[in-house]
């Protein structure tokens, strides 16, 4: 790797692609540094930018490179995109984002700020080629190209902010949506009533049980366990109200529908899902809100606990 710092520039001067050496304030010097400028700011909105916006971007810092290459003289004749590609390009965005019609005030989205920076920028640029074409001349179609890529990167903040729009709403529902579960979710003390039937009805039958109770992603609210009952019971209780809240239905309807050949075979393979009879859905308003489970017993016994505690829920 050679040497980022080269001396040769400490008097002022620079080389363009030529070989010629010109003040590092002039004109041409001036013009490739503000795109440079550009593709910075570019390269920060990225960083923060969603996939698509972000695959746009770095096809565009690409594009820039090329523009430089040839304003510098290293590479004059090298391809860029046309203006009417970018126009293209822009054509494409308003098909999917809605151009607003009044004056932008940058801040909606991070990435968007940023490619309004880059927007202004290369509108900087656009009054140096100008100047550059006036006093040394400059080729008119890159001098068009640059004003089709300030008004593309007008664009790509524009869909960048509405992206982040979209983002913001989705996390609005997604929240409202989660207060509306938590609202009608199994609260602690109807988990505590439905863990007292289930012991209850246990004590009579003579069998110590684990009993759980699940919330409506299957996550415990409540448990219990007897004195006597057999270890694995405990994870068995707590697997089966999980898999009636991931799977909406009793356990007990998953034993024919798990054997060879049957729809869901080959569910009975996942060890955190219970395939036979203890777990039991609630519902409340249609929607399955939490779940309870037994183990200890037999299949029997266990769905005979399991019902307990689904009668005590729906004559609530």
């Amino acid at each position: 790797m050679g040497k980022v710092y080269t001396r040769t520039g400490d008097g002022g001067t620079t080389s363009l692609g030529s070989g010629e050496r010109v003040p590092k304030d002039s004109r041409r010097v001036s013009l490739y540094g503000i795109i440079d400028e550009a593709d910075s700011a570019l390269g920060i909105a990225r960083a923060d930018a969603s996939a698509p916006v972000a695959a746009a971007l770095k096809e565009l810092q690409g594009e820039l490179v090329k523009l430089m290459a040839r304003i510098s003289l290293y590479d004059p004749d090298c391809a860029v995109i046309s203006p009417s590609e970018v126009e293209s390009r822009i054509e494409a965005i308003r098909e999917i984002v809605p151009m607003p019609d009044v004056f932008v005030e940058p801040g909606e989205s991070k990435a968007g700020g940023a490619l309004h920076l880059a927007r202004a920028v290369l509108r900087r640029a656009e009054r140096e080629a100008v100047a550059l074409e006036r006093e040394e001349g400059f080729d008119p179609d890159d001098l068009k190209l640059i004003n089709r890529l300030s008004d593309y990167v007008y664009s790509l903040a524009e869909w960048a902010d509405h992206e982040e729009k979209i983002r913001r709403i989705a996390r609005i529902v997604a929240s409202r949506i989660a207060r509306l579960d938590e609202g009608c979710g199994v609260t602690l003390e109807e988990a505590e009533k439905l863990i007292s039937a289930m012991a209850a009805t246990a004590a009579e039958g003579g069998v110590p049980m684990a009993m759980a109770v699940t919330d409506s992603h299957g996550d415990l609210v409540a448990f219990a366990r007897q004195d006597g009952v057999l270890p694995v019971s405990v994870g068995l209780a707590q697997r089966k109200a999980f898999t009636s809240t991931q799977l909406k239905c009793p356990t007990s309807d998953l034993a024919s529908l798990t054997q060879p050949g049957a729809m869901l075979w080959g569910l009975q393979a996942d060890p955190n899902l219970v395939v036979f009879g203890g777990g039991v859905p609630l519902e409340k308003g249609g929607r399955v809100v939490g779940a309870a489970g037994v183990s200890g017993g037999t299949v029997d016994e266990d769905m005979a606990v399991a019902n307990a505690a689904l009668d005590i829920w729906k004559s609530e």
